[in-house]
């Protein structure tokens, strides 16, 4: 049996234990201060939380909302940005009739501008030379590319051409483009028929478009024969005049 306890000492007992509960529970419950506080902290931390989180389009995985920007390929052009790829087809001039070259050669070049000069004009440089035709590039004490050079020409059949410069029109007329190489001896056909070592020279059409940009066609080649004339009636003196012959034709594509 449980021993008794005094009805004094129960009730002594009892309000012992209701004040043990009471001051438990207040300190487990935070007051509205506390809960304020606790409130503001979390947003606090949601907030430095969310300043610290790394964006999506760098996050590891994740792709990027905005799709890849398409590239778009340069327009050929007269610049060092574009390689050309130029056929010389050569003749021997046996048969006038032939209309198959006698001798193909590839090469490619670019066609380098030099700034500040009218007409657009430069240096023609070799990338690729498999038969070894083309001699050695030329320079001066300076370093400067003196052989191999180019320039855009204006028609001068064409009424329109040079009046560009009094402003009457935005842009020049430049249909030709004229070139020069420095050759090796270009064997054409059995016999001795050959293209002599010196300056070769290349003229071809040229058109520029916003859409197609540089366009070279109908292009002919030529080398200069020198010719000595008599310069007076008495033969006391004479003059030695280079006089070109065509020796083929020449393509021009873009390939970079």
């Amino acid at each position: 049996p449980h021993p008794r306890v005094p009805r004094d000492a129960r009730e002594r007992l009892v309000h012992r234990g209701a004040m043990t509960m009471a001051v438990a529970t207040a300190a487990a419950a935070p007051t509205a201060t506390a809960r304020a506080r606790a409130r503001g902290l979390g947003w606090k931390r949601s907030a430095i939380a969310r300043s610290f989180s790394v964006p999506r389009c760098f996050r590891p995985g994740a792709s990027s909302r905005s799709p890849p920007r398409a590239t778009t390929a340069a327009l050929p052009s007269l610049t060092s940005e574009s390689t050309w790829r130029l056929q010389f087809e050569f003749f021997s001039g046996k048969d006038p009739s032939k209309t198959e070259p006698d001798r193909t050669v590839v090469a490619k070049v670019r066609f380098v501008l030099d700034e500040g000069y009218e007409p657009p004009q430069g240096i023609v440089e070799i990338v690729s030379d498999d038969e070894n035709v083309f001699a050695d590039v030329l320079t001066n004490a300076t370093g400067t590319q003196m052989n191999n050079r180019w320039t855009l020409e204006e028609d001068p059949n064409e009424r329109k051409a040079g009046l560009w410069i009094w402003g009457l029109f935005s842009e020049p007329l430049y249909p030709y483009l004229l070139f020069s190489l420095d050759v090796n001896r270009v064997e054409v056909a059995p016999g001795g028929y050959h293209v002599p070592a010196g300056t070769l020279f290349a003229e071809m059409k040229h058109a520029r478009g916003s859409k197609q940009g540089s366009v070279l066609t109908d292009g002919t080649l030529s080398f200069k024969v020198t010719k000595t004339y008599q310069a007076d009636l008495v033969g006391l003196s004479e003059v030695a005049v280079g006089e070109p012959n065509k020796c083929g034709r020449i393509k021009a594509e873009c390939v970079a």
